[in-house]
């Protein structure tokens, strides 16, 4: 972990968790009022990641890790109007899909141990449920069945095996004198997903309602490439360098950049996706105790962009012709990219 070091050891354990809620849709960067009065929907996505890594020498390692999900949504079946309609919540429970990741340090650790820069590549295996079902009902609250869960955010995997390519940078301070206490960090990685669609119904098919030709390619879910980006600071907090329960304390802050690829690298972009992307800063904590690393960090968003023309979603039927419902025209605030304000993010890390 960029800025904090590996504190020997050939092998490590880290295990993690992440929650947030979510109950406004977003359109564009803006709250879609009317979508989230008449749905209410809500989402809450808890993940512990367990993740298991093995250094082959002092430059090279590699590390598996499998997310564990524990997600729910819930929305207004039929959307008539504020406090109308039914309730219907979906809990998605499994083993998430597995990442396999290695990367090496470009400089030597010993000869460079104040700042070091690494490159990494890996696989991501499509070991999650992608087709997770559950009993849900069409948009008209009736004609309940199994279909797959929606939003595709609380789905366990993606259906694709994709590659991981990533970095992370340190620099710690010797001069001026006033930035001894300090390091900068930085990390990214970008998830290459070629497959086109995995062939999971989507939410649109599972409305129910009649559709209009825009949303012919869209009717199963899309594989979509995801990245992330993070630059924060640590810093010691005066006074604690001489008292042995705090001295390994290090605030921190973080700059955060989450998102879902509107277009993919390698690969077609069918199917449905909802693409944007989220901005954060999050205060946090490290505690280093030894060979344990405690870890806690609050992502606050402040900025978010939910890209309306891929996460539309179709209209009730429109007036009858001939006793055959039509298409509702198509209505492009009528879209779901919801997006939590605030979430917790806990680690700890064990190396042996």
């Amino acid at each position: 972990m960029p800025g904090i070091g590996s504190h020997g050891g050939k092998y490590q354990l880290s295990v993690g968790w992440r929650v947030a809620e979510a109950n406004k849709s977003y359109f564009d960067s803006r709250v879609n009022k009317d979508f989230t009065r008449l749905w209410n929907p809500h989402e809450k996505l808890s993940i512990m990641d367990v993740t298991a890594g093995y250094a082959i020498n002092r430059r090279t390692s590699i590390q598996a890790s499998l997310p564990i999900v524990f997600n729910d949504f819930s929305m207004l079946y039929p959307p008539k109007g504020p406090n109308e309609g039914t309730n219907k919540s979906t809990s998605v429970r499994g083993v998430g899909d597995l990442s396999i990741f290695s990367q090496t340090w470009i400089l030597d650790g010993k000869k460079s141990p104040r700042h070091n820069v690494a490159l990494g590549v890996g696989l991501k295996f499509p070991t999650g449920n992608w087709r997770y079902q559950s009993l849900l009902p069409d948009e008209t609250g009736k004609n309940f069945r199994d279909r797959t869960a929606y939003p595709p955010a609380i789905l366990p995997g993606d259906g694709g095996l994709g590659v991981l390519v990533g970095y992370q940078a340190y620099k710690t301070f010797l001069q001026p004198r006033w930035l001894t206490n300090f390091s900068v960090f930085t990390s990214g990685n970008y998830l290459i997903n070629p497959r086109n669609q995995n062939g999971a119904p989507s939410m649109v098919s599972s409305l129910g309602v009649p559709l209009t030709p825009n949303f012919a390619n869209v009717l199963t879910n899309s594989v979509p490439d995801t990245y992330n980006l993070q630059a924060g600071i640590n810093w010691r907090p005066p006074g604690v360098w001489d008292k042995p329960k705090l001295k390994g304390l290090r605030f921190r802050c973080t700059y955060n950049l989450e998102g879902l690829a509107a277009r993919d690298l390698i690969g077609g972009n069918d199917g449905f996706r909802q693409s944007g992307y989220a901005m954060s800063f999050a205060p946090g904590l490290v505690w280093v105790k030894g060979r344990d690393i405690f870890l806690v960090d609050v992502p606050i968003i402040f900025n978010q962009h939910i890209n309306p023309s891929q996460s539309l979603l179709p209209g009730p039927p429109g007036r009858s012709i001939n006793g055959i419902p039509q298409p509702s025209p198509v209505n492009f605030r009528r879209q779901m990219g919801l997006v939590a304000p605030v979430a917790l993010s806990m680690r700890y890390i064990r190396t042996f």
